[in-house]
């Protein structure tokens, strides 16, 4: 897109306008990001909007205030996917400064759909509907997603290097903020009231749920308020760490294992039921979905030379400050290694992920927590200062895989 102009440009000009059909919204701002790298919708309304935005390098987004998005059902015989995304997370190829400003967006009860061998834009684990895989110089500023459903993410963010979350508001029934595996990171200025987990730092995860496998590092999080509204086992803060394996001739798989061959990473995706099925096939194809010996597996990873794939996901580097918690919880931080039907992230001998230089400063808990940080792996220079967390503790669980 090298003829793309450099002006801004408004997107009305390409007939992004309010109360047109969702699919005629969607080509105009498609059709304006092809033709600029700055893009922006300055008169109020409500824009239905359906399909998903692809989002080359070099562009920048902005809404001006009034502006609403309102996602609506696809066409008949299109997969719902993401609202916005880097279009490069379909090869495995990295897209660079992209900026989205001022998006208030309505779910209006649409989710994407369950990624299969049948899908072709959507992609197994990435469910926010805004969504980044292999991106570097991310802007996201002035977010609002107030009507989360059960299933997809407000944001997503997957395989980054500098990505910044400014300002935004995000409620419902799902992660607010859900990071994958990269370095560089801010959210500040935040406020949450999800069902789900506010913020999750997962370097390892179901393989629904996170696209690729690998650390997260070098990350703040400051200014941040999570309001009462939900009962929830869920966190204001997850780490969720683990390891995978290599192949072996034989060896028994279980839903979301990841496994690494010759050829890269594969995820096993089956029903959450702890079924254990023997691999006998080696997993060996470029990309997409394949079934071998009963067992249906994604490719992942795509980009990534084999070597350069890790077998140990860890966490480190993270500052959280200015945090005021207000609702009730059990756990308010946990950091673990998943072993059940959805995730055994941890298997017995592998090396152990690490969690280290990980530090609270001027955290409020308001409500009774628990226990404000609960760990399960292993965990170095943990550090908790000027914070108001009277009448709660820091559990330490035996983790039973060690």
């Amino acid at each position: 897109m090298t003829d793309r102009i450099s002006k801004r440009v408004n997107a009305a000009d390409y007939g992004f306008l309010p109360d047109n059909p969702g699919k005629a919204n969607c080509d105009a701002l498609t059709r304006a990001i092809k033709s600029a790298e700055y893009i922006f919708a300055d008169k109020a309304g409500i824009y239905d909007i359906s399909g998903t935005v692809r989002i080359p390098s070099d562009t920048h987004l902005e809404f001006g205030e009034g502006v609403i998005l309102r996602r609506v059902s696809a066409e008949a015989g299109n997969l719902e996917g993401n609202l916005f995304i880097n279009e490069g997370a379909y090869e495995g190829r990295y897209n660079e400064n992209i900026s989205i400003k001022g998006a208030h967006i309505i779910v209006n009860g649409v989710e994407s759909a369950g990624a299969s061998p049948d899908s072709k834009n959507v992609i197994a684990g990435l469910r926010g509907h805004i969504a980044f895989l292999y991106i570097r110089n991310l802007l996201l500023e002035d977010i609002e997603i107030t009507d989360l459903m059960e299933k997809d993410y407000a944001i997503q963010i997957s395989d980054f290097e500098n990505a910044e979350v400014c300002r935004v508001r995000l409620e419902g029934l799902k992660d607010g903020i859900h990071f994958g595996p990269g370095r560089g990171f801010a959210v500040r200025d935040g406020v949450f009231r999800t069902y789900d987990d506010a913020i999750a730092l997962n370097c390892a995860d179901y393989s629904v749920s996170n696209p690729n496998f690998g650390s997260i590092s070098d990350g703040i999080i400051e200014n941040c308020t999570e309001l009462a509204g939900y009962k929830t086992e869920a966190f204001f803060i997850r780490i969720l760490v683990g390891t995978a394996r290599r192949w072996q001739k034989g060896m028994r798989v279980y839903h979301s294992d990841a496994i690494l061959t010759e050829k890269g990473m594969y995820r096993v995706v089956m029903k959450p039921d702890n079924t254990p099925y023997v691999s006998v096939t080696c997993p060996d194809f470029e990309k997409g979905w394949r079934e071998l010996d009963g067992i249906m597996w994604v490719k992942t990873h795509l980009g990534y030379d084999p070597g350069e794939i890790p077998l140990t996901a860890g966490c480190k580097n993270i500052v959280c400050r200015n945090i005021t918690i207000e609702p009730e919880r059990r756990r308010g931080v946990y950091i673990y290694t998943s072993f059940d039907e959805y995730l055994r992230s941890y298997y017995r001998g592998s090396e152990i992920p690490v969690v280290e230089n990980i530090s609270f400063d001027n955290v409020k808990l308001l409500s009774p927590v628990e226990h404000f940080i609960a760990v399960n792996t292993k965990v170095s220079n943990l550090t908790i200062i000027n914070s108001t967390v009277d009448e709660t503790d820091i559990l330490f669980e035996k983790n039973g895989q060690f």
